[in-house]
């Protein structure tokens, strides 16, 4: 889904991809983050039949409000509280100077920690 803002040069098509692009270099780009992982798969089934796990950044628009999931790992030893609340702001911050749209929601959720 895209989001097609006008302006008075023309209209600018904003894309879920640029958007998970955005993110991703954000929430790489703060202390204690080690990678973006892929969402962990539900059940011992889905591990037998080989199910491609979901991607690790989630960009949902539910009826014209924006939402971002990131899944990350996080290094080992830091405050796990500290960690997550700079990663959303600053998410948060430059997804919205970025494309100028507000976005309701920047969920975080760590899946893995790695030792430094």
């Amino acid at each position: 889904m895209s989001k097609p803002i006008k302006n008075p040069f023309g209209a600018v098509t904003i894309t879920e991809s640029a958007i998970k692009s955005a993110a991703i270099e954000s929430a790489l780009s703060c202390y204690g983050v080690v990678s973006i992982t892929n969402q962990p798969l539900n059940s011992k089934i889905d591990e037998f039949f080989k199910v491609d796990p979901k991607p690790g950044v989630v960009v949902q628009n539910k009826s014209g409000s924006w939402h971002v999931s990131l899944y990350i790992t996080v290094a080992y030893g830091l405050k796990l509280t500290e960690i997550i609340s700079t990663v959303q702001d600053t998410v948060k911050y430059n997804l919205e100077k970025t494309f100028d749209i507000k976005f309701k929601a920047v969920n975080i959720y760590i899946v893995g920690v790695l030792e430094r």
